[in-house]
């Protein structure tokens, strides 16, 4: 099982991903449009997309979301504010290529735990699709 500080919410977590991708040379934007979905943070390297889900609870429900970006995303990470992680998350992000960043919000820092694998299952002309949308969004400096 795993513990959450009751005290936040996750636009704080959010922003603590923010700054973790932007102090690493990241461009980031929120909530950004997916297929009918959207993706709670989407940061950008140079040619590469990482899809972040953010999750203060569910964790289960921020996998099924991770599975919508694999079309568009080169890595997809699930980001949670606990002490501990389940082996089932790992387990499950591992099984899927995702990585887990977990954010201490008692020391105000955000690690990762598992690195996502590179997402072999792009789909270009969807992706094609995604960034053109993506460059008319304003990033979060």
């Amino acid at each position: 099982m795993m513990t959450t500080t009751s005290t936040i919410c996750e636009d704080d977590l959010i922003q603590a991903i923010t700054a973790f991708f932007s102090k690493n040379g990241y461009r980031v934007r929120h909530e950004v449009p997916n297929m009918g979905q959207s993706i709670d943070l989407a940061a950008t390297k140079n040619r590469w997309i990482t899809a972040v889900e953010a999750k203060l609870h569910d964790w289960t429900r921020g996998l099924k979301q991770c599975k919508a970006h694999e079309l568009v995303a080169d890595y997809i990470c699930i980001a949670v504010a606990t002490q501990n992680i389940s082996d089932r998350l790992r387990d499950q992000a591992l099984l899927n290529g995702y990585g887990i960043i977990r954010w201490d919000n008692r020391k105000s820092v955000c690690q990762w735990i598992e690195r996502p694998k590179r997402n072999e299952k792009v789909w270009l002309a969807q992706r094609r699709q995604f960034s053109r949308n993506l460059r008319g969004i304003e990033y979060v400096e």
